[in-house]
């Protein structure tokens, strides 16, 4: 069996996506955490921001946009559950900017503008 991390990251009622990976990066409250196998069982409050899966030599494989959540590390594996997750491929300045117009409540605003900063500084990538 190949060595790496099972991260999976779900919404409420809905696996978003399940794989194996070398490296995760989630976005804690107190600044992002990298996540390694055999890493210590933490669990981790996350903030609004990017989650990255990285491979071997740190290269961003997949980065989703997360709403806040938790990240529960134990036993070689990395499950992000979340209320709201983008893939960041899937997202551009127009539909963020179109979203966070048509938000009800302000944290939701507040996620779309911070994907809205992000597309801005680094562009799409």
């Amino acid at each position: 069996m190949e060595r790496g991390i099972i991260f999976r990251i779900s919404r409420p009622y809905k696996i978003y996506r399940t794989m194996l990976a070398q490296k995760i990066v989630v976005p804690g409250v107190n600044g992002d955490l990298t996540v390694l196998r055999d890493r210590a069982p933490t669990l981790i409050l996350l903030r609004n921001g990017i989650l990255q899966v990285l491979d071997a030599a740190n290269n961003p494989i997949e980065r989703y946009y997360v709403k806040g959540g938790i990240a529960d590390i134990a036993r070689n594996r990395c499950a992000v559950s979340t209320e709201k997750v983008v893939a960041c491929e899937n997202m551009t300045l127009e539909k963020a900017t179109e979203k966070r117009d048509a938000a009800i409540h302000q944290e939701d605003k507040d996620f779309y503008q911070m994907i809205i900063n992000d597309i801005t500084v680094f562009g799409n990538k």
